[in-house]
């Protein structure tokens, strides 16, 4: 089978990365072995951006490739010198580590969850529900799409899988209705309003909830490991919940304004979810026992801190979705997506772990902190918190930019005095999920959005801006204020 250019091109274009870092001098103060593996760290991300082989293979390679290459990549001569220390032991162990992460695990057991709402229609359902008894008008349809995504959040861990898998199939149906297509000057009838507001939708429950995007476990992990500041599903959720309540608010009707859609009245979309809503019929069992372990799951992540892990909730849930015969086995056995992420995120979760046992966070910190010594604490997570924001426009991935720029921002502000890191953090992760709306590449569901034809090019990056914009300014304006006042 040949190989086209383009492919041996993204194939050699790591390596070759990873190979010219090699071949620099270890920079001033540095331990050999940190420069080595941050090599290999920023040849990962490469391959991850470019995709030559899956990201997740990438991962995968680049953790196996550290934990044969310990001895030059992860210990440095101290260890290695001492007879008791076994370095390929030690190493494998820190290799899998991240698949005991319980974050890890919190995201497979919300992945279920997902499951679980494709598998019983209940997604399906709650969807039709919203539109039926708000897309009267176009303005509360959008509304209805947000609302939608924020209900689907918090046990839908991937946004494409919940937009791109749930909501759009359902409101892809809704501009044909009033003769607005794809790439005709019709999208601007209607459809063009209903599929920015999933990118809307999509951004703001991203960051409503911790289990509301992959990228949040793995921030949070990341804050874990590198700054020793733990986030919980109920501290994540009312950090952003001021702002979230907000855009909520804003957001539909500013983008109606600025978007506004030819059609304003809609009663067709009303009657069209209700006819869907009559063939599904009447709520199954497994709805309604999908329903009642949503309602436990959420009261034990809210109140049950105490004395129950987020984690074993999520564990808790999928188990009695078995046990119930809610989601059979042999459908979790076949969820790629699950597996996928799983290992995805426990490999990036140990290739961040390793900045930090390679010595690169220390070193990065220290020199750093010495760039920014005339900045207060304050600007200094401003400048932090903006810096990390807009460098999306660098990345065609939510994951490959959390793994990326993370550790490195958060090994900046925690070598600046007085930085208050505890509020750094919780802006850093916030922001993972808002600036999904920057660029028609952003994030997932934004590829699925652009990709059906309704927004044209120019629009949506006029759009990204401006939302963009406002997010953040929201999110440091209103968000850590208020956060400082609960503090």
């Amino acid at each position: 089978m040949s190989v086209s250019k383009d492919k041996i091109w993204k194939l050699v274009a790591p390596l070759l990365v990873m190979a010219v870092m090699l071949l620099i001098p270890v920079p001033d103060g540095m331990p050999p072995q940190a420069w080595h593996y941050f090599a290999v760290f920023v040849a990962m991300i490469v391959g991850m951006i470019l995709e030559p082989i899956p990201a997740t293979a990438i991962s995968f390679i680049a953790v196996t490739i550290c934990v044969i290459g310990s001895n030059y990549l992860l210990f440095d001569a101290k260890e290695l010198a001492d007879p008791a220390f076994d370095a390929g032991k030690q190493a494998l162990k820190w290799g899998l580590a991240g698949f005991s992460s319980t974050t890890v695990w919190l995201v497979f057991g919300a992945f279920i969850f997902a499951l679980g709402y494709e598998v019983t229609g209940l997604g399906r359902r709650i969807a039709l529900f919203m539109v039926k008894f708000m897309g009267k008008r176009t303005l509360t349809l959008g509304y209805a799409i947000v609302i939608i995504d924020i209900m689907l959040a918090p046990f839908t861990p991937s946004n494409t899988a919940r937009t791109g898998g749930t909501v759009f199939p359902v409101i892809k149906n809704l501009p044909p209705l009033f003769k607005s297509f794809p790439n005709d000057p019709s999208s601007r009838r209607i459809g063009g309003y209903l599929m920015w507001m999933m990118v809307i939708s999509t951004s703001l429950s991203s960051s409503m909830f911790v289990t509301g995007a992959a990228p949040n476990v793995l921030g949070l992990e990341f804050v874990s490991k590198i700054a020793g500041i733990q986030i919980s599903w109920l501290q994540w959720f009312l950090s952003f919940l001021p702002v979230g309540l907000i855009l909520l608010i804003v957001a539909p009707w500013l983008s109606y304004v600025l978007y506004k859609p030819e059609v304003t009245h809609s009663a067709e979309v009303s009657e069209w979810a209700g006819g869907a809503l009559k063939e599904m019929g009447r709520l199954t069992s497994k709805e309604i026992t999908l329903i009642g372990l949503v309602l436990l799951s959420l009261a034990l992540w809210v109140f049950g801190g105490d004395f129950i892990d987020a984690t074993a909730v999520g564990l808790l849930a999928v188990s009695l979705m078995l046990a119930l015969h809610v989601v059979p086995w042999k459908d979790i056995t076949k969820y790629n997506s699950a597996w996928n992420t799983l290992v995805n995120l426990a490999t990036l979760v140990v290739m961040a772990n390793g900045l930090t046992r390679s010595g690169f966070i220390d070193w990065f910190a220290n020199t750093m902190s010495t760039h920014l010594e005339g900045f207060s604490p304050n600007a200094t997570v401003i400048v932090l918190v903006l810096v990390f924001y807009f460098a999306h426009y660098l990345f065609a991935s939510l994951s490959a930019h959390t793994a990326t720029m993370l550790p490195v921002i958060l090994a900046v502000g925690k070598g600046i005095p007085g930085v208050p890191m505890e509020h750094l953090c919780i802006l850093l992760v916030l922001s993972i999920g808002i600036m999904g709306c920057l660029t028609p590449y952003a994030t997932g569901p934004g590829v699925i959005i652009y990709g059906c034809g309704y927004v044209k090019s120019k629009d949506y990056w006029r759009l990204g801006a401006i939302f963009g914009v406002i997010y953040i300014s929201l999110l440091l304006l209103v968000g850590w204020p208020i956060l400082a006042l609960w503090s």
